[in-house]
């Protein structure tokens, strides 16, 4: 089996993190957001008129100790371990750098020398990278990632792409080329291990 170089996504892959910014927003704001809602630009399922304020909620969640306490997933710690020892692994998430600190953090709690490298894309940002351009200045051979957006760009590089997860936001007739649905971790180990 060829060694090869694998970028994770962090939320919602290795940590659900939805559910919890979801539950904060709706206790706080008196919304009534399901995961469905996660990605929508309906902003008055948000309760706001604008996106910025949108933004700014969550981003105050995403400060709270609740949020950065939040543990991984236990088959993604156990998978990642053994998939290090075969294949090169990276992080390549849609956090902001204002969060560098608690993903380190979480990171170096829960996989201590697993990732090669945290690679922040700041998706919500302005100053947004794309995820396939990190994937090639890495020279991935895979992607994880739950979100369908950052899937079909990395697989129109020729990178291919597991996209994780049974969520709202990566629900598709078909999948484009190059990507491939997987359930949970177990999947993703046997098809990186094929």
């Amino acid at each position: 089996m060829n060694r090869q170089i694998i970028a994770v996504d962090c939320d919602d892959v290795l940590v659900e993190t939805a559910p919890l910014i979801l539950s904060h927003y709706n206790k706080t704001y008196g919304t009534h957001l399901e995961l469905k809602d996660m990605y929508s630009r309906d902003l008055s399922v948000w309760g706001v008129l604008d996106s910025v304020t949108a933004i700014a909620r969550v981003e105050d969640y995403l400060a709270t100790n609740e949020y950065r306490n939040a543990i991984p997933l236990q088959e993604a710690i156990d998978v990642t371990s053994r998939l290090a020892n075969k294949h090169e692994l990276h992080i390549i998430t849609g956090r902001t750098e204002f969060l560098s600190a608690a993903t380190q953090d979480m990171l170096g709690r829960y996989f201590p020398g697993i990732f090669q490298s945290v690679e922040f894309t700041g998706f919500f940002g302005n100053k947004a990278r794309s995820k396939a351009d990190v994937c090639q200045e890495l020279s991935a051979d895979y992607l994880i990632d739950d979100h369908l957006h950052h899937a079909k760009l990395v697989a129109k590089v020729g990178i291919k792409v597991l996209v994780f997860g049974n969520y709202p936001w990566n629900q598709a007739q078909t999948l484009p080329k190059n990507i491939l649905r997987v359930k949970d971790w177990f999947e993703v180990e046997k098809v990186l291990d094929a």
